[in-house]
């Protein structure tokens, strides 16, 4: 039972994984430049694709990633307890690690999620041991946007109500940077300006607050066993996927009866943000539930296996599709968001995706850890002496 459980865990990690690499080729690594030349697909078609690519994918991706981020730390810290070991300090630790790496990457690349998790970690941490009740109250308060909705509220009851960010973004000028820059003007534009764009996306969409609350719910699902035996919860999965289709379509049918309301041009933002963040989640839920129930249907298929494979390198895989990603589509690199539309980059995240995987299905004979792995391990234990390489090579 404990290894089915991992294996769907990792199955469904790197399904987020396979996710978020197309997200990331589609946009070209954040450089939103449209292509100068574009072979064989019709601008039409590209544009279908991204709209697909973005309704599908977009903010879903993440919001998966982030809901495992929760169950592994409750996983690590329950494992901890079941032998009598209070990890929560070291995870704190293994946090501040995190930190430091994903500062690095994002020096590289903008859209660094590692640095991000890892800070919205401290008060999870905090809040880890208040009993399941306390957390479901605090999942629901956060998912609901308290400040979007009085930002709302404000708009309606001043006319004259404008929106002042809390960070100002620099987007337009990181965009021209990543196409024409050179290296290291990239890396002085990610050091600040670009760490201060994407907190303040970030701020301005609720993305922190919603990603708060995924990394609780990973939490609940862990002390639920949500995973432990999948085959048991197969019903619920269907409640669920019921659930969340019929609140996708309401709340969908919901703000398009908003935006073609009268309502004022803000307060169409706020509401479309707001539903936006609500729809997203619904969406995650779908995604993961049908994942869960395909996985119980045919889970010794071979796509199971390299996605398990892929999610066990989950962070070294992450940092090197994004990297390579860099390099590929940036003005300092090979440039080539010149030449690649949204149909293409699908093609090519797929194909990167294709690589990896079996790369990681090689590497995990060999292996006990990714690269990264064995690196945030070692320096979470401050012990270099962890094994990395296996005595033989695993069937």
């Amino acid at each position: 039972m404990k290894n089915e459980r991992i294996v769907i865990i990792d199955a469904l990690r790197g399904f987020a994984l396979f996710l978020i690499i197309i997200i990331h080729y589609v946009e070209h690594l954040e450089l939103f430049k449209d292509p100068e030349v574009n072979f064989v697909f019709s601008n039409a078609f590209d544009k279908d694709v991204l709209d697909t690519v973005f309704l599908l994918i977009s903010g879903k991706a993440y919001s998966i990633f982030a809901l495992l981020f929760g169950l592994s730390l409750f996983i690590q810290i329950d494992n901890k307890a079941k032998i009598g070991k209070d990890y929560l300090s070291t995870f704190a630790w293994r946090m501040v690690v995190l930190l430091v790496i994903g500062f690095f990457h994002s020096l590289i690349y903008r859209g660094d999620i590692l640095h991000i998790y890892a800070l919205l970690s401290f008060p999870v941490l905090l809040v880890y041991n208040l009993k399941t009740k306390y957390l479901w109250t605090i999942a629901i308060v956060l998912v609901l946007q308290i400040s979007m909705v009085y930002s709302f509220i404000q708009s309606i009851a001043n006319p004259n109500y404008e929106y002042t960010p809390l960070l100002k973004n620099y987007f337009d000028e990181g965009n021209e940077i990543y196409a024409s820059g050179n290296f290291w003007e990239v890396v002085k534009y990610n050091l600040w300006k670009g760490r201060q764009s994407v907190w303040s996306w970030s701020i301005e969409n609720g993305r922190h607050l919603q990603l708060l609350a995924l990394f609780i719910v990973g939490i609940l699902l862990g002390r639920n066993h949500t995973f432990h035996d999948v085959e048991t919860n197969r019903k619920g999965f269907i409640k669920v996927l019921v659930i969340s289709a019929v609140l996708y379509t309401l709340l969908s049918v919901v703000n398009y009866g908003f935006q073609n309301s009268g309502l004022a041009d803000i307060q169409k933002q706020f509401i479309n943000t707001f539903l936006s963040s609500l729809t997203n989640l619904t969406i995650t839920s779908i995604l993961v539930t049908l994942f869960c129930l395909i996985y119980i249907k045919v889970k010794k298929a071979h796509v199971f296996g390299l996605l398990a494979a892929y999610g066990k390198l989950s962070l070294t895989n992450y940092m090197f599709q994004a990297i390579f990603g860099v390099v590929f589509f940036y003005g300092f690199g090979l440039a080539m968001y010149k030449y690649l539309g949204s149909t293409w980059s699908v093609i090519l995240g797929i194909l990167i995706f294709i690589v990896q995987a079996f790369a990681s299905v090689y590497w995990n004979k060999r292996y006990y850890y990714g690269p990264v792995e064995w690196l945030w391990r070692c320096l979470t234990n401050l012990d270099f002496s962890i094994p990395f390489k296996r005595s033989h090579v695993e069937k």
